[in-house]
C-alpha cells in the first residue's frame, strides 16, 4: 500500500467515524492525512470510494482479529466457547473506536456499505458450539441459532454505545467485569448461571 493511500485511510476512517459519510468534508480528510485531493481520486475515485475502502478496510480489521479467538472458542465445551467469543468480540470492537461509530453513521445514514451478513454466513465455530451445546442440553433446543447470534450480538454492540456514560457509576472493577457480566447474562439470562457455573 502506497504511504498516500494508507494516509488517506487512516485519515478517512477517523473523519468518517467523526462525521459520517455525507457530514465528512473531502477538505478534512487530505488535511488530516496531509496529502493533495487529487490523491482520493487516484486511489478511490471519489469520496465514496474512500468510504467504502474505510468499511472494507474496518471490516477485513474486525475479521481478522476475531478469527483466532473464534478458533480457540471452537475448542472448547460449548458454554465457555461461547463464553470466550463473545467476549473476545467485545474485546476487539472495545479496540475500534471508529468501526463502532462507523456503524452507527451507516446505521443512521442508511448508506448500507456495512451490510450485515446473512444466515449462511454467520461465523461457523460459533454455530458449532451453539448447535454442540443445544445437543448437550447446554443451550435452549427452542431458540434457533440466528436469533441466539443477533441477540448476543445486538447486546454486545450495544453496550459498547450505551455503557460509557454509566459505566464508571456501574461498574468500578472496569471494562472487563462489565464485559464478563453482560456476557454472563446473554448466557445466563435474567434467572442466572445454572448450578455448578
Amino acid at each position: 500500500m502506497t504511504d498516500s493511500r494508507a494516509a488517506l485511510l487512516n485519515a478517512a476512517a477517523e473523519e468518517f467515524a467523526r462525521t459520517g459519510l455525507h457530514g465528512t468534508r473531502v477538505q478534512a480528510i487530505v488535511k488530516r492525512a496531509g496529502v493533495n485531493e487529487r490523491m482520493i481520486y487516484h486511489h478511490f475515485g471519489s469520496k465514496e470510494g474512500l468510504y467504502a475502502a474505510v468499511i472494507d478496510e474496518q471490516r477485513a480489521g474486525l475479521g481478522s482479529a476475531w478469527a483466532p479467538v473464534l478458533e480457540r472458542a471452537a475448542t472448547l465445551d460449548p458454554y465457555e466457547g461461547m463464553r470466550t467469543a463473545f467476549a473476545g468480540f467485545f474485546d476487539i470492537l472495545s479496540a475500534r473506536p471508529r468501526l463502532l461509530a462507523l456503524m452507527l453513521h451507516e446505521s443512521l445514514s442508511g448508506a448500507r456499505l456495512l451490510s450485515l451478513p446473512t444466515a449462511d454466513q454467520l461465523p461457523k465455530a460459533i454455530r458449532g458450539l451453539y448447535e454442540r451445546g443445544q445437543q448437550e442440553g447446554v443451550f435452549r433446543a427452542d431458540c434457533p441459532f440466528e436469533v441466539a447470534y443477533a441477540t448476543a450480538m445486538g447486546a454486545v454492540v450495544a453496550l459498547q454505545i450505551f455503557a460509557p456514560p454509566f459505566a464508571a457509576e456501574a461498574e468500578s472493577a472496569g471494562a472487563p467485569a462489565l464485559r464478563d457480566r453482560v456476557v454472563g447474562q446473554l448466557l445466563d439470562g435474567m434467572t442466572g448461571p445454572a448450578p455448578g457455573r
